[in-house]
């Protein structure tokens, strides 16, 4: 009798550990869009897929996309997405339909930062379905650059502690069950049509420090899953495609230099591999009704409102078909 006692208050305490970390992530973790897109890739089947950055996610309107191509588009741009990220989303897909071509929005600043721990870290990983992909992810990451955030994702929204109330409040709603987007119409942007609409800003921008291309500061983990995801793609006989989106004409004016650089370093780097570089501030691809001044973005970074991204986005549809 006393050894079953051994034996069963550890598991008590694991079981109990268990409970609370189950908790404290349905509390702290708000809803967030990647639920909404790891739900789209494994419920529906798409023939292009974007994959990329914030600009992306704020530029490229999928459904603007089909209606022009006439193929079912998915837009999988994030925030905080790196190569390595990409990557493993793309294999996601995958595991679903293997699409026809895939478009990477190709930020260079991605490329010459560190990947940080900051709360979209996690996302991606811990809205993915269990599957092969997500094992194969976690030692890709999760255990390489930091295995708390698997075992404690919560960790990274201990902010959130004054905002229970509301995660909760908004997860036990049926907007939240059903994989809604009612969540995010706030504050100028609404997460709707496939993509994070950005309303209009008028008036003066903040101007803050941009992350742009700077070749000493190659991050060699961003190019070489870039590189996987470029052989994935030609094993797997999926088009790839590689774009800039543009930035304000001020952005470019102040750093000329940098962009002038990271277009020439990508062209060669893409030509080696393969592959052509669609970079929409090389003044290669003009663009119908675009407002390339600072009017038609909300901030000198590059991220443009809904108008402007229906726009390129048409442009975007009528380059690829």
């Amino acid at each position: 009798m006393h050894s079953f006692k051994k034996f069963l208050l550890p598991i008590v305490l694991i079981l109990a550990i268990a409970a609370v970390n189950l908790g404290l992530n349905y509390a702290l973790i708000p809803y967030s869009y990647v639920r909404i897109m790891m739900h789209q890739i494994q419920t529906e089947e798409y023939d292009t897929v974007f994959l990329g950055t914030s600009h992306g996610l704020n530029g490229i309107s999928p459904k603007v996309v089909s209606e022009k191509t006439g193929e079912d588009a998915v837009n999988l741009c994030l925030g905080g997405e790196y190569p390595r990220d990409a990557y493993y989303l793309l294999k996601q897909v995958c595991e679903k339909k293997k699409p026809r071509r895939v478009i990477y929005e190709l930020d260079p600043g991605y490329f010459c930062t560190p990947e940080g721990q900051r709360g979209d870290f996690n996302r991606i990983y811990y809205e993915m379905p269990m599957s092969l992909t997500k094992a194969e992810y976690f030692f890709a990451k999760e255990g390489e650059l930091d295995f708390r955030a698997t075992l404690f994702p919560w960790f990274y929204y201990r902010g959130q502690f004054r905002n229970i109330k509301e995660v909760i409040a908004v997860k036990q709603g049926d907007d939240y069950k059903n994989y809604g987007a009612g969540a995010f119409s706030s504050g100028g942007q609404e997460f709707a049509d496939g993509f994070m609409r950005n309303l209009p800003v008028p008036g003066m921008k903040e101007e803050s420090a941009l992350e742009v291309w700077k070749e000493e500061d190659k991050n060699e983990d961003s190019f070489r899953y870039f590189e996987k995801m470029a052989a994935f793609c030609k094993k797997q006989n999926i088009e790839l495609i590689v774009a800039s989106t543009p930035v304000p004409a001020e952005t470019l004016e102040k750093y000329q230099k940098e962009f002038q650089e990271a277009d020439v370093y990508f062209r060669n780097y893409l030509k080696g591999l393969g592959l052509s570089y669609w970079n929409y501030n090389s003044g290669e691809r003009d663009i119908p009704n675009f407002d390339y001044s600072l009017n038609g973005f909300t901030d000198y970074e590059g991220h443009m409102d809904s108008q402007q991204a229906e726009a390129f986005s048409a442009k975007l549809a009528e380059d690829l078909w």
